[in-house]
């Protein structure tokens, strides 16, 4: 891939600018996308919500991503958030094993079991790359993880709790409100706003909850499996009051 296109493609993904990537990508004739602008293109798409479309170009180069861990967990993300927990959990075991340092990929190979165990699917045998993780699922956590979609939650076998966000298209237009201020909606921004809803609305667990985000993923974590439930449940509710978020986030700090 040309770099000055690679260069752009990825400030536009740091913006947020998910449609002006697939309209570049698009644009370049079949034959002349390489493994890369395919992988983009199938980023892209993720983000946009159109899942579909992103399994069948992740599909278009399964050779060449046979190896390659970041393609394992892209299509990975979308089987899941397309409700195909079986496939999800494949790619994700995959891409944990190519990845054993993929704390992301662990959790969602969690949440895609979760959801399998929820839907009533056969999952596959744990493999030993996933020997760090909690074997078996917690019925309250499961209730919980249901409750608050599209955020999802993960329990390890150190006893530790995660609260995980594929960041995309959920409440999007909140961060656009501060958008020419460089807030995009990643997993950076979400934290800046959990922050806030945490120290405003429950400062008791100020010094139990962590922070742990990456670009696409907001997360949290602790080992107090009371508080990271009471947070979920009350951040959730805290994200469908469109004017008490509104409000929190006027005081979010950008990262």
């Amino acid at each position: 891939m040309d770099n000055d296109l690679l260069k752009q493609l990825n400030i536009w993904h740091n913006k947020s600018q998910y449609k002006k990537i697939i309209n570049k990508i698009m644009e370049i004739p079949e034959a002349d996308r390489d493994y890369d602008l395919v992988c983009h293109l199938g980023r892209a798409l993720n983000n946009q919500d159109n899942y579909s479309e992103a399994i069948k170009y992740f599909l278009s180069v399964q050779e060449q991503g046979e190896h390659d861990p970041l393609w394992h967990f892209r299509i990975g993300y979308a089987y899941y958030y397309h409700k195909q927990y079986k496939e999800a959990i494949v790619a994700f075991e995959q891409a944990v094993a190519l990845d054993p340092e993929d704390s992301h990929g662990r959790s969602f190979l969690e949440m895609s079991r979760n959801a399998a165990a929820r839907a009533g699917n056969d999952t596959l045998p744990i493999v030993n790359v996933e020997k760090g993780m909690r074997i078996g699922t917690d019925p309250r956590l499961l209730d919980v993880e249901e409750k608050i979609s599209p955020f999802g939650l993960v329990a390890h076998s150190n006893g530790s709790i995660s609260m995980i966000l594929g960041v995309g298209k959920y409440k999007h237009e909140i961060f656009q409100t501060r958008a020419e201020e460089g807030f995009e909606g990643n997993g950076y921004d979400w934290g800046s706003l959990a922050a806030v809803f945490l120290e405003e609305k429950m400062p008791h667990l100020v010094d139990i909850i962590r922070f742990d985000p990456e670009a696409d993923t907001f997360c949290i974590y602790t080992d107090n499996k009371e508080a990271i439930v009471s947070f979920a449940i009350a951040f959730k509710e805290a994200c469908e009051n469109d004017a008490l978020i509104k409000d929190l986030f006027s005081r979010a700090v950008l990262d």
